[in-house]
């Protein structure tokens, strides 16, 4: 994997999402044509998030989770050592569950991004 792109992950799953979408946006320039759609599902992710966990808006975001979500789906189950499958079932069940409840508080955990385990068999 590449470095920034788990520098990216590594933001966003601590839930800094402004710095995760400027290092993703970053890298989506200067990455290979085929990575580009992954990439920019990404940066939409960390987008939509920081959305909706800076400003509290949900429409919003929900409708630009959906939107990655088709994005990421040809990456599935595993692409780049993320468990895109993962991934997209978290923030389905996320987009879904905001959806139903608006803006009341708690809202649920935002997923993280899941990596492939290393493992001796994967």
């Amino acid at each position: 994997m590449n470095a920034r792109l788990r520098e990216g992950i590594g933001l966003f799953n601590e839930g800094r999402f402004f710095e995760c979408h400027e290092a993703l946006e970053n890298l989506y320039y200067e990455t290979d044509a085929v990575n580009k759609p992954f990439v920019e599902g990404l940066v939409q992710l960390a987008a939509a998030l920081r959305i909706f966990a800076d400003f509290g808006e949900t429409r919003g975001p929900v409708r630009m989770v959906y939107q990655a979500l088709i994005r990421l789906e040809n990456y599935q189950p595993t692409f780049l050592e993320v468990r895109v499958d993962a991934l997209c079932a978290a923030l389905e069940a996320w987009a879904k569950a905001i959806e139903e409840i608006g803006a009341q508080t708690p809202p649920p955990a935002v997923p993280k991004i899941p990596l492939r385990s290393p493992g001796f068999f994967s």
